[in-house]
């Protein structure tokens, strides 16, 4: 399909983008260590090209719960989607399915979500921008670090506290620095570890996420520093193409990270509704913070 421009001149390609968002969240699924996978139901499944990934023990957290790739091409005419979603209620969780809007399968896609039961939503909305460089100066007090993965940063227990999970759920974000398309920050204040950040690159393209800053650094710009840095690793690994989502601007919703964003240079490209499950419970998106 031909690329999409955004009112700001930036374009992308919906299935790209929906191909590295499969991998960013494969990436996290595979550095589980398998003992805790079996404790708390973590699993993966792949049905041709889409993806599901649920947490038994977190049942109604949506952002974990997840069927990725419900437009792609014959996802759904070939029966890869009903057989996902089949699956995961099986398991008993409340996913999201994030439906592109827009391309050839989407109404196909929408028809089987309806048929299984699903309706729309809260949707996220999907940012792009060029690897220009950034054009704001991030905060003179905060210290951005890139980890290793013999470094002993609390990447993963800041992830989880950020996104209000149970200590535990740290296992899903500790292991990733180091991991090969992987990359994850840390933002300190004060000399103290208080926000973190990652990115993956996948043949020019950089998704940005898992942005969570720990209480009591918040409103320090730790998030608009992770920004910063990520962009220009992004420009010096030769990205052509950086993207984030976060969720839609609501009047009761928070919109901090819709804020920083904007201000580092993303431009809004679509909102990607998600279809839940009747009785789910609401989540907020992994974004760039």
């Amino acid at each position: 399909m031909a690329p999409r421009e955004t009112q700001g001149g930036v374009s992308c390609d919906p299935l790209a983008l929906d191909l590295i968002e499969r991998r960013f969240w494969r990436e996290i699924w595979h550095s589980v260590p398998p003992a805790v996978a079996a404790e708390h139901g973590i699993e993966l499944r792949v049905f041709g090209p889409v993806q599901a990934t649920v947490v038994g023990d977190l049942s109604r957290v949506e952002m974990l719960n997840l069927i990725l790739g419900a437009t792609e091409p014959g996802a759904a005419a070939e029966g890869h989607l009903s057989a996902a979603i089949d699956w995961v209620i099986t398991r008993g969780v409340f996913p999201y399915v994030p439906v592109t809007p827009g391309l050839a399968d989407t109404a196909a896609a929408e028809a089987q979500l309806t048929a299984s039961g699903f309706a729309v939503g809260h949707s996220w909305m999907k940012f792009v921008r060029d690897s220009h460089p950034p054009r704001f100066t991030p905060p003179d007090d905060v210290e951005v670090i890139e980890l290793s993965g013999d470094d002993q940063e609390p990447f993963g227990m800041i992830a989880a506290t950020g996104f209000g999970m149970p200590a535990w759920a740290s296992t899903f974000f500790a292991r990733l620095p180091g991991r090969e398309e992987m990359r994850c920050y840390v933002a300190r204040v004060d000399g103290e570890t208080q926000a973190c950040g990652a990115m993956l690159i996948h043949e020019g393209v950089a998704e940005l996420g898992i942005g969570a800053t720990l209480e009591s650094a918040r409103r320090r710009g730790c998030q608009l520093a992770l920004l910063h840095r990520r962009i220009l690793d992004a420009s010096a690994a030769g990205c052509h193409t950086l993207f984030v989502e976060t969720g839609e601007r609501a009047p009761d919703r928070p919109s901090g990270s819709y804020r920083n964003i904007l201000r580092a240079g993303f431009k809004e490209a679509y909102l990607c509704p998600n279809w839940r499950r009747a009785g789910a419970g609401a989540a907020a998106a992994p974004g760039a913070g």
